[in-house]
Parts: C-alpha cells; sequence; structure tokens
C-alpha cells in the first residue's frame, strides 16, 4: 500500500479532507454574507453543487470560482424554495406544538400532521439534490423529491441513518463541527441521492424502449 507520493492513500485521503473542510467554510462564509437567511438556500445549492460534479468525475472543478458562479446564479430562485420550506417546516412546527392533545379529533388530526410532516422530511433529504441534478421549477423539484424518496424507500432510511450517525459523530466531537459539519451531510446525502437518480433515469429508459417495442410491432 502506498502513503507517500502525490498518488499515495495518504495525499488523496489528506486532499479529500481539505476539499470538504474548504467547502463547509465556504457555506458558512456564503450563508453570512447572505445574512443568513437570504444565505443559508443559495449557498446550500452551490455545495450540493460542488459535491455532485465530484462524484460525477470533475475533481478539478475551481472550488471557489465554481461556488460564487452557482450562488449568484441561484440566489434569487433558491430563496424561492428555501421560503417555501421554511413556510412549510413553520406550519407543521405550529400545529404540533399547539394543537391540543386530548379529544379523539385531535388525536386523529395530530397523527395526520405527524404523516405529513415525515412526507415533508422526505422532500428536505432530497430537495437540494433534485435541485442541482434536474431542470424545472419549483413546483417539479418538490415533486421529483417526493417521488423518489417515496419510490426508493430503502436509500432513503438510508440517509436518516447517515443523518444520525453524523449527529452522534459530531456530538461526540464537537470541536469538527466548523469544519465538516453541513458539509458531510451533504456529501453523504447527495451520494445516496444519485445512486437514486440513476435507478429513476434508467426505469425512464427502459418504459421508453418497451414504447418503442410496442409501437414497432403495430
Amino acid at each position: 500500500m502506498k502513503l507517500g507520493g502525490f498518488d499515495g492513500l495518504f495525499f488523496r485521503s489528506c486532499e479529500v479532507i481539505s476539499k470538504l473542510a474548504y467547502v463547509n467554510a465556504l457555506w458558512f462564509l456564503f450563508t453570512v454574507i447572505g445574512l443568513g437567511v437570504f444565505g443559508i438556500a443559495p449557498a446550500t445549492v452551490a455545495l450540493f453543487t460542488i459535491n455532485r460534479k465530484w462524484m460525477l468525475g470533475e475533481t478539478d472543478v475551481p472550488i471557489f470560482n465554481t461556488y460564487w458562479k452557482v450562488y449568484r446564479k441561484e440566489f434569487l430562485k433558491s430563496n424561492l424554495l428555501g421560503l417555501a420550506l421554511m413556510i412549510v417546516g413553520f406550519i407543521l412546527y405550529v400545529d404540533l406544538a399547539y394543537l391540543p392533545t386530548e379529544g379523539f379529533v385531535y388525536t386523529i388530526i395530530r397523527y395526520a400532521i405527524i404523516a405529513v410532516s415525515f412526507v415533508f422530511l422526505i422532500v428536505l433529504l432530497y430537495i437540494f439534490p433534485v435541485y442541482v441534478h434536474f431542470n424545472g421549477n419549483l413546483r417539479k423539484y418538490f415533486k421529483y423529491a417526493l417521488v423518489c424518496g417515496l419510490s426508493y424507500p430503502h436509500f432513503t432510511f438510508m440517509m436518516i441513518i447517515a443523518a444520525m450517525l453524523l449527529y452522534t459523530g459530531l456530538s461526540l466531537f464537537p470541536g469538527i463541527i466548523p469544519f465538516f459539519s453541513f458539509c458531510m451531510l451533504a456529501y453523504m446525502v447527495m451520494w445516496i441521492a444519485l445512486q437514486v437518480f440513476k435507478r429513476v433515469e434508467n426505469a425512464v429508459i427502459e418504459k421508453q424502449q418497451k414504447v418503442e417495442v410496442v409501437k414497432e410491432k403495430m
């Protein structure tokens, strides 16, 4: 096993770690530049874009220039997405927090809200990977995120488990939060989402091929 040299395992591991720490710092920086509320959505889109490029083989992508370009380009559209997510999340939170706990009707309503909240969680996990992978409008992004999450529940479960493991790790080692918190979460979610997207795209291709075969036979 090679440990030294530019092609060694040690160097490549250090390179990956340094890149993840760098994009994590950029996420915090650009979130602050956008005054927090207006910066978090475009910063997150830029972060997922960088991760997606790495996973598709574009390992030499200029990180800062790409981050800044995506941040500026997607600033307005991504903020609309972020606003929609915040509104839905706030409504669900208020409903669960202030809904009376006594009474049969309220119990049914509470379980219904919990079910809707779980669906919202699925959308939340997939929405940014969908945003950077597919072209479309906000309505299509929500639709694709929901369909992908519900169609492949085992991958969705993997995302949830990965997020829980990351949370546990960060709780045990809080000192690494400024360096590897959100970038690690985005990296894991993006990688799992890409596995789902490949299956979705293959399923679409197979369906089109079957339609073409049927047309030929007619």
